[in-house]
C-alpha cells in the first residue's frame, strides 16, 4: 500500500526500516511518520518528490536512515516559520506528532546531535536549488500597470554571529566609528509586487556592491516587465542592462547624478528631459556589452507628504512619452515599490531573518536559502487563498498566514487522508480572512520609545569574558 503525503503518494519501495531502542516493530513506521508529520500544510506545494529530484540533481546520495533529505530540509522550514527559532524548539515540533502516535517509545527520541550531523552533511548547492525552484516556480505575475508587469529591484543587509570564518568571507561594513562588531551580507532581489513573492534572490558578502548582485537580477527581466528600482541601482550600467532585456524602468534619481551637468537631448517640459547617461569605461570594460551611453528620461515631480511638507524628487525613466506617462502618475507609482521595503521588513521579523544563526559559511547560505523557501511557500499559500476567495495577496497577512500553517499543520499531521482536503480549503479561508489593516498616510519616526536595559555594551566575545572571570576567581 503506498504512503499517502498531502498533494502525491510515495510507493513503499522507498521506506527506510529501522527499530528504535527495543520498541515492537510498529515503530519501523517511525521514519515514515517523521518523514510525513512536519509542516504538513506546505505538502501539497514542496513535496517529497521535489525534495529528492534536487538532491538528485547534484548526485547527492544518502543512506535511508531517520535524518533524510526531507526530513532536513522540513526541519529547517521549520524552523524559519516558527516563532521559536532555536535549534532545539524546532526538533521538539518535529518529533512531537512521532512521540503522540507512538507511545512506546516515550523518553527514547533519538539525539538531537544526529540532525545537527544531516543538516551538516546536506549539500548547499541542493538547499540553493529548492530556493531557485520556488522563486521560478512562484504564483503567477499578479499586479500590472498599463499592460506592464511591476516588479521591485532592491537590496538589504543581514547579520550573523561574531565568528572570524564570517567576517573573513562576507565582511563588516565600516563606519566613521570603525567597522562593524558583527560580520554582514547583502540579499538582493528581485520582487513581483502583485503578489509579493520573489522571482529572484542573490546572497553574499557585504564586499560586493548591490549593482554587482543586480546583474543575475537583471537577466531574469523580460519584456513587459515595469522595475521599480531602488535609488542605490539606478546607476547607468544597471539600466542600460534593464534596457537591453527589453524591459522597463522608474526610480529616483541616483544620488552621484548631478542634473546640471546632464547632456539633455529632448525637452518634454518644464524639469522634463530626454537626457543621455554616460556610462563609465571600468564598467564597459569589465562587461564589453554595455554601450558607451544611455537615454533616460529624467523629470521632477512635486506632491506634499502627510505632513504636509512638500517635497520635490527627480526620477528616471525609460518611459518616454509624456501624455501616456505623466510625472505625477509616475511619482506616484513609483511608491508602491515600498512594498518591497515591506518584504524585507517581513523576511526579517516574520522569518527570523535579520541575524542568521549558522556559524559556518556553507551554513549560513543553505539558512538564508531555506528562509527564501520557507518565504515563498507561505507567499504560495497566500496566492492561492487569494484566487480561492477574490482578495488580493498584498492584502493579507503573511503573519497571520505563517500563523495558521503553523496551527493547521499540527492538525493535518494527525487527521486521515480523506479530511486533508477539506482542511486545506478551510486553511485558504482563514488566510483569506487575515486582512492587512490599511493605514493611508502612516507616518512613524525611526527612532525607539522604549528605554534599553541598563546593562552595559558587551564588547568581546562571551567566551573570553568568560575564560577572564574564571582567571579571576582562581
Amino acid at each position: 500500500m503506498p504512503i499517502l503525503y498531502v498533494g502525491h503518494t510515495v510507493s513503499a519501495e522507498r521506506r527506510p526500516h529501522m527499530d528504535i531502542g527495543t520498541a515492537p516493530s510498529r515503530v519501523q513506521g517511525i521514519p515514515d511518520r517523521l518523514r510525513e508529520a512536519p509542516l504538513a500544510a506546505l505538502r501539497r506545494i514542496l513535496t517529497d518528490d521535489v525534495v529528492l529530484q534536487a538532491c538528485r540533481k547534484h548526485d547527492y546520495e544518502w543512506r535511508e536512515r531517520l535524518f533524510g533529505p526531507v526530513v532536513t530540509v522540513f526541519h529547517y522550514l521549520g524552523q524559519a516559520i516558527q516563532r521559536e527559532v532555536s535549534f532545539a524548539a524546532t526538533w521538539q515540533e518535529l518529533w512531537t506528532p512521532v512521540a503522540a502516535d507512538f507511545p512506546e517509545i516515550a523518553g527514547d527520541s533519538p539525539d538531537r546531535s544526529a540532525l545537527t550531523h544531516a543538516r551538516a552533511r546536506f549539500p548547499r548547492a541542493v538547499m540553493h536549488t529548492l530556493a531557485e525552484w520556488a522563486c521560478r516556480d512562484a504564483a503567477p505575475a499578479g499586479a500590472t500597470w498599463k499592460g506592464h508587469r511591476l516588479r521591485a529591484l532592491d537590496g538589504t543587509t543581514l547579520s550573523m554571529p561574531d565568528r572570524k570564518e564570517l567576517a573573513k568571507h562576507f565582511g563588516r561594513h565600516r563606519t566613521k566609528h570603525g567597522l562593524t562588531r558583527y560580520p554582514l551580507a547583502r540579499l538582493v532581489t528581485l520582487l513581483d509586487l502583485g503578489n509579493c513573492t520573489l522571482v529572484g534572490h542573490e546572497f553574499g558578502p557585504y564586499t560586493k556592491g548591490e549593482p554587482t548582485y543586480a546583474k543575475n537580477l537583471v537577466a531574469l527581466l523580460k519584456p513587459g516587465d515595469l522595475v521599480l528600482v531602488d535609488r542605490g541601482l539606478t546607476g547607468s550600467p544597471t539600466l542600460a542592462r534593464i534596457r537591453a532585456r527589453g524591459a522597463t524602468f522608474l526610480g529616483r534619481k541616483n544620488a552621484r547624478l548631478k542634473v546640471e551637468d546632464v547632456r539633455i537631448v529632448r525637452y518634454l517640459g518644464h524639469n522634463d528631459w530626454i537626457v543621455e547617461l554616460p556610462v563609465s569605461r571600468s564598467a564597459r570594460e569589465e562587461d564589453p556589452t554595455l554601450p558607451e551611453n544611455v537615454q533616460v528620461r529624467l523629470f521632477q515631480a512635486t506632491w506634499r507628504a502627510p505632513t504636509g511638507e512638500k517635497i520635490a524628487e527627480w526620477f528616471v525613466t525609460s518611459l518616454t512619452d509624456p501624455e501616456v506617462y505623466a510625472r505625477r502618475k509616475l511619482a506616484n507609482l513609483y511608491y508602491e515599490r515600498w512594498r518591497i521595503e515591506t518584504s524585507y521588513q517581513e523576511f526579517k521579523q516574520v522569518f527570523h531573518g535579520d541575524v542568521l544563526r549558522s556559524k559556518t559559511v556553507d551554513n549560513v547560505y543553505k539558512e538564508l536559502d531555506a528562509h527564501v523557501l520557507a518565504y515563498q511557500m507561505v507567499r504560495r499559500l497566500i496566492a492561492a487563498a487569494g484566487a480561492a476567495h477574490g482578495v488580493k495577496p498584498s492584502e493579507i497577512s503573511l503573519l497571520n498566514a505563517a500563523r495558521w500553517t503553523v496551527s493547521f499543520s499540527a492538525r493535518m499531521a494527525s487527521a486521515t487522508p480523506t479530511r486533508l482536503p477539506e482542511m486545506y480549503r478551510s486553511l485558504l479561508a482563514h488566510i483569506a480572512a487575515s486582512r492587512v489593516d490599511v493605514r493611508p498616510g502612516r507616518l512613524e519616526p525611526r527612532a525607539v520609545r522604549r528605554e534599553r536595559k541598563h546593562y552595559p555594551y558587551l564588547r568581546q566575545r562571551r567566551s573570553n569574558w568568560r575564560a577572564s572571570r574564571l582567571a579571576e576567581g582562581a
